[in-house]
């Protein structure tokens, strides 16, 4: 709520004025035009004009905390050459340095509420910080003009639906955003919400805006319900704004919320998904949310349990004691699932997680599936990936006729982005000092089961490099494999490497390799080479001791 500063108590009388006012609205919005015109032109004194000034001005900061939903403003219509007086008003609003250069912009007839908004705004911050003091300007004609501006949508029933959720749209489309993020901390929780999902629904990831809204929420003592929850949890999924101080209180809040929910698997749905979309592997919500589902599982829908499994998947994370959840997870049939694509995506989770059976991973390579992934058209490259990673490990744990179409698994492209690409040549400059030779080292691997690999060489048993092309057949060398893993390949809040990137790992296992992750946490390119040499033998010390790697 805004709140000034000062000999008078914005709080007292709001409800009582408002109420007051609102049972005569044609008097009022007929008296307070005629009493604009009078007062612009100071023929009549204020204290004739007022009865009730503060309650004028109170009334006008209510409205500006009323709750509603969010509106869509429209945007401003491009620059012209000539700047428009509305443009002009803006202008000298920006550059008003104190309340009488701020105040004279009132003055001007064509003052909108948008300009009104902004400048009670300004003269809030300043009152707020000190700058200035209420009294400077309190009974100012000017000021009282612009509460008029304000108060009257809330005291005016036919302009009732122009309430707080218009003023915090206006905040959002026409200030600036350090501007409008000083006011966040004025809203209710509710509003800051309201806010976020309104950010969403513009596709505007503003930082200022995100950072005060997530430092204000987390400050408050009010406890996040499960649908605010969710809703703020989608919100941060779709501006790719996974603040952590906010999402571990969203998620102790949601652990403490679940137990009064008995009847609503969707709102769940919703926040275990957003979890898995920002890679927040929050263990204890995980773990809540999990057990919730499976005591709840006569309410819980297919697609909840798909979803469940999918995030778990995404972390690579088996909460304890939930068999229960994959054993409703494997008895799900096909045509239980709306799309194909989520068929894919479950059994490609249970995979992951090592729970899959056999008829499941045989039930997406036959024609009759792949027919169905290309009635929408050309099947998606993350797709054709799974895919080929389930091939793979059918025809490495046992040999099935079902195969994977050649024309699905070819010309499937496998490109790193630029951070990763930048960390991986690091990690290879680093393996230079073990492995100087091309013919001990080979880079930028193509497994052909849907993932890259970064490097592959050979060494005996006493971690000395053997020349590649020796080591084909030679079971007394250990092949091994690299793989860089860096941020987008990891976990949030409990650091590890995600399921694909474990089941890329797993199938080169299978395969014979010894394998080697470098995490980013671990490896920093800017240590000495020393450390960084120190760090990689360490870990080829451990692949070739480790009989289970």
């Amino acid at each position: 709520m805004l709140r000034f500063s000062g000999s008078i108590s914005w709080r007292l009388g709001i409800r009582a004025i408002i109420r007051k006012q609102s049972t005569t609205n044609a008097a009022a919005v007929k008296t307070d035009k005629i009493e604009d015109t009078k007062n612009v032109q100071g023929k009549i004194p204020i204290a004739e004009t007022f009865k009730d000034t503060s309650g004028l001005v109170a009334a006008a900061f209510a409205h500006l905390n009323s709750e509603s939903e969010i509106t869509t403003t429209k945007k401003p219509s491009p620059k012209s050459a000539k700047i428009s007086r509305h443009q002009q008003l803006e202008n000298q609003i920006s550059k008003a340095a104190d309340v009488n250069s701020l105040l004279l912009v009132a003055e001007n007839p064509v003052v909108s509420r948008r300009h009104a908004l902004k400048m009670v705004s300004i003269l809030s911050e300043w009152s707020s910080t000190n700058k200035v003091n209420l009294n400077e300007f309190e009974k100012d004609p000017r000021f009282l003009k612009l509460c008029r501006i304000l108060a009257r949508t809330s005291t005016t029933h036919a302009m009732s639906s122009l309430t707080m959720a218009e003023d915090l749209s206006t905040v959002l489309g026409i200030t600036g955003d350090d501007e409008a993020a000083r006011l966040i901390s004025n809203l209710t929780l509710s509003q800051m919400i309201k806010v976020m999902k309104a950010l969403q629904q513009k596709g505007r990831r503003s930082t200022p805006l995100l950072r005060a809204l997530s430092h204000n929420i987390t400050s408050q003592a009010e406890v996040i319900d499960l649908k605010k929850s969710a809703d703020l949890l989608f919100s941060m999924a779709s501006l790719n704004f996974p603040d952590p101080l906010l999402l571990d209180r969203i998620c102790n809040d949601v652990i403490d919320s679940l137990p009064k929910n008995e009847d609503k698997p969707a709102v769940v749905n919703s926040i275990i998904v957003s979890l898995g979309l920002m890679k927040y592997r929050h263990e204890p919500a995980l773990n809540a949310i999990t057990e919730w589902m499976m005591d709840h599982s006569s309410v819980c829908r297919s697609s909840d349990v798909a979803s469940a499994v999918v995030t778990l998947a995404t972390l690579n994370y088996v909460p304890p004691g939930s068999e229960a959840l994959f054993e409703m997870a494997r008895s799900l049939k096909e045509e239980e699932v709306v799309k194909p694509s989520t068929w894919l995506d479950l059994v490609f989770s249970l995979l992951i997680l090592d729970k899959a059976d056999h008829h499941h991973l045989v039930s997406t390579l036959r024609p009759e599936f792949i027919d169905k992934l290309l009635t929408t058209g050309d099947i998606p490259i993350p797709c054709r990936r799974k895919l080929m990673m389930i091939d793979a490990y059918i025809q490495l744990t046992r040999q099935s006729s079902v195969r994977l179409p050649d024309d699905v698994r070819e010309g499937v492209p496998l490109v790193y982005n630029k951070e990763k690409a930048l960390f991986i040549h690091a990690v290879l400059e680093t393996f230079r000092s073990l492995v100087s030779s091309t013919n001990f080292l080979k880079k930028d691997c193509n497994s052909n089961m849907g993932f890259l690999y970064d490097a592959e060489f050979a060494v005996d048993a006493k971690c000395h490099p053997v020349p590649l092309d020796k080591a084909a057949g030679d079971k007394s060398v250990y092949r091994i494999a690299v793989m860089a893993l860096d941020y987008h390949d990891m976990s949030r809040r409990t650091i590890a490497p995600l399921g694909t990137s474990e089941l890329g790992a797993r199938l080169l296992r299978l395969k014979g390799y010894r394998v080697i992750q470098i995490h980013y946490t671990d490896f920093d390119p800017k240590d000495k080479l020393v450390t960084r040499v120190q760090y990689i033998e360490k870990l080829l010390k451990e692949a070739v001791n480790n009989k289970n790697n």
